[in-house]
């Protein structure tokens, strides 16, 4: 019984002692994991401040140096000088055309004053010429009338002169279109014609002009003169 029982404490101890062994192996297998991870810490230490180097150092890549600031300063002046001086061309340029423009309007000004001045010239000098037959008709009659040293005065061609030379000188008028205003016998408009008088007259000459003392003229539609009349009135006395 004895001996059993020293095989059986012996198995025990045994048992205990790899039991013991078994917990050794796993606090050892623990203590390892724990010194990789902290190992692993420390390994990735220095990648994470390499990483941080990389992206200040890149930051600091991406900002424009100072020489690259003045090109671009450089070439924004130039930019600024040539826009100035296409602008400055531009005014030069509108002042020349502005100034071309005001020669030639005072030129053409000019020119039709010129043509304006010659047109007159011609049409007075038209008008002169046509006037002449009557400047020698008026002289013929002067003669006619003052007749000379021996002979008499001659009154019928003194009378034929000055018929011929109104004559003329209406017709003249007329066709540079002067026209006489109807008075004697048309109802008084007071538009066209002057009352210089009012007469006593038959009902049926009542606001009529009965006798014309001066003649009015027209040039074309404009009243150059109105005539000069005498009205009708056929109960002037009632008036009064």
């Amino acid at each position: 019984m004895d001996q059993d029982s020293r095989k059986t404490r012996s198995a025990g101890k045994q048992e205990r002692e790899q039991e013991t062994d078994s917990s050794s192996a796993v606090r050892i297998k623990i203590n390892d994991r724990r010194r990789v991870n902290d190992e692993d810490e420390i390994d990735e230490g220095p990648s994470v401040r390499e990483s941080s180097g990389e992206s200040e150092e890149r930051a600091l890549t991406d900002e424009p140096d100072l020489e690259t600031l003045r090109d671009q300063l450089m070439d924004a002046e130039t930019k600024y000088r040539e826009a100035e001086r296409q602008v400055q061309d531009l005014a030069d340029r509108f002042k020349k055309a502005q100034s071309h423009l005001k020669t030639e309007a005072d030129d053409l000004r000019q020119r039709l004053q010129r043509n304006f001045d010659q047109k007159l010239e011609t049409a007075r000098g038209d008008l002169v010429s046509g006037l002449l037959d009557t400047l020698d008709n008026l002289k013929r009659a002067i003669r006619a009338a003052e007749g000379g040293e021996k002979a008499k005065p001659d009154f019928d061609s003194l009378l034929e002169g000055v018929r011929s030379t109104a004559a003329m000188f209406d017709s003249r008028m007329k066709s540079l279109g002067l026209s006489e205003v109807p008075s004697t016998g048309e109802e008084f408009n007071p538009e066209i014609h002057e009352a210089v008088e009012i007469v006593r007259s038959s009902p049926k000459d009542d606001n009529r002009v009965v006798f014309e003392l001066q003649p009015g003229y027209r040039f074309g539609d404009r009243l150059l003169r109105p005539a000069r009349v005498r009205v009708g009135r056929s109960s002037v006395e009632d008036e009064e």
